[in-house]
């Protein structure tokens, strides 16, 4: 995978990024889209103002229009595409005594080749290594101090007010926690734009922060295992009658969560890379999505969407696994800060 190093003031960070948006395709704003686009903005400027000087940089790096840019950057939506299966095993219940991440990230295999590995090195922040397909930001990040975090979607819920997007919040998170409490501190008290699970881990602890525009709740480790996927565990269905679509994404989701614990077993015991490794390579729930040939040939959405990368973290040692792609197919390679 393309492994890229940015280093420097977050405009210079922002510039460099900028340079390769200029034939991104972005919809024109409108004025509600605007104003509502620079509400957030405001939330960014009160909570974490070195983003500001990044978005300008994206704007004068890719000559594309301030207006559109920061709408799109600010506040873009969309139907959520349900994917993604991320885990934590704690560290008394390791081979190693280091808490182990594992997790698979399943999106648009077009998106393929926009696949790369980012270190960022702002100027008066932490270091961090990523994984992305996204212009904006990464799902997937490890910092300098430790501190880990694994994006998987919720639901999509009504967006009733202003707030942060997944990936400014993941950058804050990394740019300026060294530990798991710092980063339970700063995601439980901002607003959020969309739906979604962060999995953070540092060393030693792991938790699950369900948020949603509605607000936060933390899930905590059971049995030294921690698990997230698409639904919020004992509240899968919202208060209104869900859709068949959406039945069938949660089934989906509930499918893959219960597979991970009964492949770990009831009392986890000297869980090592291996136990991990074979968890992001199973196809009964699948865990492992998609079209590829190891499987039976998937027709339809399942053809163009599953697993675009897996991924294994040890905080513990500043270390990311990657394989690029199905994880069943794909040799895992080894990353990081130093």
């Amino acid at each position: 995978m393309l492994l890229r190093t940015f280093k420097g003031t977050y405009y210079e960070i922002g510039y460099r990024l900028g340079r390769g948006l200029a034939t991104l395709d972005i919809p024109e704003c409108d004025g509600q889209g605007s104003e509502f686009a620079a509400q957030c903005e405001a939330i960014v400027k009160e909570i974490y103002p070195p983003i500001l000087d990044k978005v300008e940089g994206f704007i004068e790096g890719s000559g594309l229009s301030a207006h559109d840019l920061k709408t799109y950057f600010y506040t873009r939506g969309g139907p959520p595409q349900i994917g993604c299966t991320n885990l934590a095993i704690m560290p008394p219940h390791t081979k190693e005594g280091f808490l182990l991440l594992g997790g698979n990230y399943d999106w648009f295999y077009s998106a393929g080749e926009w696949r790369e590995v980012r270190v960022i090195q702002p100027q008066g922040a932490h270091s961090h290594i990523s994984v992305t397909h996204h212009w904006a930001g990464s799902p997937d990040a490890l910092n300098e101090r430790g501190v880990a975090v694994l994006l998987s979607v919720l639901p999509e819920r009504e967006v009733k007010k202003p707030g942060l997007q997944w990936h400014l919040v993941i950058d804050i998170l990394m740019e300026t926690c060294s530990r798991l409490e710092e980063a339970r501190e700063f995601i439980t008290s901002v607003p959020h734009l969309r739906a979604f699970n962060y999995l953070i881990a540092d060393e030693h602890q792991a938790i699950v922060v369900e948020a949603t525009p509605d607000g936060v709740s933390i899930r905590e480790p059971e049995g030294g295992l921690l698990v997230a996927t698409n639904h919020l565990p004992g509240r899968e269905f919202p208060e209104e009658e869900p859709t068949e679509p959406d039945r069938l994404r949660q089934r989906r989701s509930l499918t893959r969560y219960r597979r991970v614990h009964q492949m770990m077993g009831e009392r986890l015991r000297g869980v090592d890379l291996e136990a991990i490794k074979a968890i992001l390579r199973d196809h009964e729930a699948p865990i492992c999505r998609g079209d590829h040939p190891s499987v039976e040939e998937r027709e339809g959405f399942d053809g163009l969407f599953g697993t675009i990368w897996s991924l294994i973290c040890q905080p513990g040692r500043r270390e990311l696994l990657l394989a690029a792609g199905h994880p069943c197919n794909s040799e895992y390679e080894g990353y990081s800060l130093w």
